[in-house]
């Protein structure tokens, strides 16, 4: 049997072979925009019924009619050959790819007639698919780029930072539309092709160290980065010497942050360095504070240098005037105030740019939730007294104790609560591919009740982009 990916590839492939790789990863269609239901009414079923932006998986359909002919599926616009499998007996469809993530109807015909009733298939971004799928409103992301662009002090320029992983595309297409930034700061050279790639036209930057390999790439996308030293400056003028163009780069300089750029004394050796390369411009000098504070405005205005924030300050305003004293970096953005230093409106920080990101993802649940991540009890049971629980036994249940498990939830750096029935639970035990939840306070709990599981927006307002957790949007 042969089915046709999204590229019109033929894909000749058994249909034993087809039914062994149920368990592959998924895919998504251009046309996803508002949520639809998860399933559709009667026996329409498919497995898995989401999946990675790729395509390229196997996804089995019960349509809900007995027929064992081949059948056509469109996922949103994007019509597959299903041939039957007759080891699951259900028909085997390939994903086509998508665009964006997001739910996307699916529709199925044999003949030319449709045939079972419609439903609905989820992309994702990538990420390990047995993890529960987190869903990002953007709608609420929207209305948050809004209102700190109405708020937003004039002659500053605006920043935004998505440093939360994918969908980062979305993100940024979505906070330009909204709030008309100046520039977007991306952790990753991948980040910022991503966000070229789906129409974004402010200006990029790379917040950390750039590999001279990527400089052509870093040319071609025109996305700027840091300059690292001296000898970095050296190796990327060797390479535009031979590829043409202009490289822009920001000089970041450490003044008590122990990460990203120059301790100040090396700042104007750098810069003048930049100054002397060819095909390198200087348009930005940065730093990064650690310790912002409600009281810092206060300590700058008295100039208390035992203030850690007057410290940095004091620090970097030095290495800025050292550079410009020596005729370099005339018309370069000072940048160095986050998101806390405009929430706590210490006006002495805001320089030329203001670089924010957690803001625009701050949510004030349930109302106004950005992040919506569940999964659902899938074993329920009731240990008895003086029963173990994990390795070594070290705190055996006391008295008889209801517990539910749920699967494949990912470390994080910020701890997860869990709710069921509206009501929080403890965790008893957490080896990740399980994990298992005290039920205690929920008598009513049963397998396959939802199960909410929550990072705190209110506190962790990014996605922590360290684990492979697969991410879908709503909201368009």
């Amino acid at each position: 049997m042969s089915t046709t990916d999204i590229r019109g590839q033929r894909l000749v492939t058994s249909l034993l072979g087809l039914s062994v790789l149920v368990l592959a990863g998924c895919g998504q269609d251009e046309g996803s925009a508002e949520a639809l239901p998860p399933s559709a009414s009667g026996s329409v079923a498919l497995s898995p019924s989401h999946g990675g932006l790729t395509g390229g998986n196997l996804v089995l359909a019960d349509t809900g009619e007995d027929t064992d002919g081949p059948i056509t599926a469109r996922f949103g616009e994007t019509e597959v050959e299903c041939p039957f499998d007759e080891r699951s007996s259900r028909h085997a469809c390939t994903a086509p790819a998508g665009g964006t993530p997001g739910t996307v109807e699916v529709s199925f015909a044999a003949g030319g007639n449709a045939v079972g009733e419609k439903t609905a298939y989820t992309y994702t971004t990538r990420g390990t698919q047995d993890i529960p799928v987190l869903t990002v409103d953007t709608e609420t992301v929207r209305r948050n780029a809004e209102e700190i662009r109405a708020d937003f002090p004039q002659d500053v320029q605006l920043g935004a930072v998505l440093k939360n992983g994918e969908p980062v595309d979305v993100f940024g297409k979505v906070i330009e539309d909204a709030a008309d930034v100046d520039y977007l700061f991306v952790p990753k050279l991948d980040d910022a092709i991503a966000l070229r790639e789906a129409g974004v036209e402010a200006r990029i930057a790379v917040l950390y160290a750039a590999q001279v390999e990527d400089i052509p790439l870093l040319v071609h996308y025109d996305v700027e980065v840091p300059a690292i030293d001296p000898a970095w400056v050296d190796a990327a003028e060797q390479v535009l010497a031979t590829t043409g163009g202009t490289l822009k780069v920001h000089l970041w300089v450490d003044t008590g942050m122990g990460r990203e750029g120059v301790v100040p004394e090396e700042a104007l050796p750098l810069a003048r360095a930049v100054e002397d390369a060819s095909h390198l411009e200087l348009v930005g000098i940065a730093t990064h504070f650690s310790t912002i504070t409600a009281e810092d405005a206060e300590a700058i205005e008295r100039n208390d240098t035992a203030n850690t924030t007057v410290a940095q300050k004091n620090r970097f305003d030095g290495a800025v005037a050292a550079i410009r004293d020596a005729g370099l970096g005339q018309d370069a953005l000072i940048h160095a105030g986050a998101s806390d230093v405009l929430d706590n409106g210490i006006e002495a920080l805001y320089y030329d740019l203001l670089r924010v990101g957690g803001m625009f993802f701050s949510s004030s649940p349930p109302e106004n939730s950005v992040y919506s991540w569940t999964t659902e009890l899938s074993q329920v049971k009731t240990l008895p007294e003086g029963w173990c629980i994990d390795y070594g036994c070290t705190d055996p249940t006391t008295s008889p104790k209801k517990v539910g498990l749920i699967h494949h939830i990912p470390s994080r750096e910020n701890e997860l609560d869990y709710t069921v029935g509206g009501k929080p639970v403890p965790v008893l035990l957490d080896h990740g591919t399980v994990v298992t939840l005290d039920l205690s306070g929920v008598p009513d709990a049963a397998a396959g009740d939802e199960v909410v599981i929550d990072f705190s927006a209110e506190a962790f307002h990014m996605l922590d982009a360290t684990a492979p957790l697969p991410v879908t949007t709503t909201g368009g």
